[in-house]
């Protein structure tokens, strides 16, 4: 009987992964679309909506360590259980920078040299948006090529920060710049952000990728380790 309350348990556990996975999604959409749309309501439902996607990550943290020390699980079932403490962490991140696009979102003074860095923007938010459904289905679906496939999907969204740095910290005319001073730390952390978001993606396709192969990925737990140690302590 025990067994089987602890098979449910993986269970629900994947499921609740699935869920706060659609929880963020939502959360990114909107709170890029507040930004380009100027839509300062739709950014503050993204803010009122973070605490649900916390409590959701502080419950899958509660399960998989009360899973783990009832059942002492080995091989696949301990993978299981650590990729999905690890992905809940790298979801809740990505929760936190859509907030943090939607407080830039309720902030930021649209002007017409903007214009140009707003594209980028869309672009760069379609692309992430993109990279996280590819994550939480390579996750859903346990494929591990899929979850490698991330990093090449992400290196657009690199792409495009990069560019949208380099014409703030060169503008062509001077007016431009001078009019710039407004709002360009505004659009740098914004690009910023949602290149973070992808960033957060790729590492949970790592996570995946071991869940499936047994594999670990040296570079990841460098990458990731900062993360993990403001979480649970050194």
């Amino acid at each position: 009987m025990a067994r089987q309350s602890y098979h449910e348990g993986l269970k629900l556990l994947n499921e609740e992964i699935l869920r706060m996975g659609s929880m963020v999604i939502e959360a990114v959409d909107l709170s890029t679309q507040a930004l380009l749309d100027g839509n300062r309501a739709q950014a503050n439902s993204v803010i009122a909506g973070d605490e649900d996607i916390n409590e959701l990550g502080l419950w899958i943290e509660g399960k998989c360590l009360a899973l783990q020390a009832q059942q002492q699980p080995v091989a696949s079932d301990l993978r299981l259980l650590h990729t999905c403490l690890l992905m809940s962490m790298h979801l809740e991140r990505v929760g936190d920078l859509a907030v943090n696009i939607a407080k830039i979102a309720k902030r930021i003074e649209r002007t017409e040299a903007a214009e140009p860095y707003y594209e980028v923007l869309r672009k760069m938010s379609a692309q992430a948006l993109e990279v996280l459904r590819q994550g939480i289905k390579a996750f859903a679906d346990r494929d591990a090529k899929l979850a490698e496939s991330l990093e090449i999907i992400d290196e657009p969204i690199d792409e495009m920060y990069k560019d949208i740095l380099s014409r703030l910290l060169h503008p062509k005319e001077k007016e431009e710049a001078a009019e710039a001073y407004e709002w360009a730390t505004h659009i740098a952390l914004a690009s910023r952000y949602i290149e973070r978001m992808a960033d957060q993606v790729v590492d949970m396709g790592v996570r995946v990728s071991f869940l499936v192969t047994g594999e670990l990925d040296a570079e990841y737990f460098d990458r990731a380790l900062p993360d993990i140690k403001e979480r649970f302590g050194e």
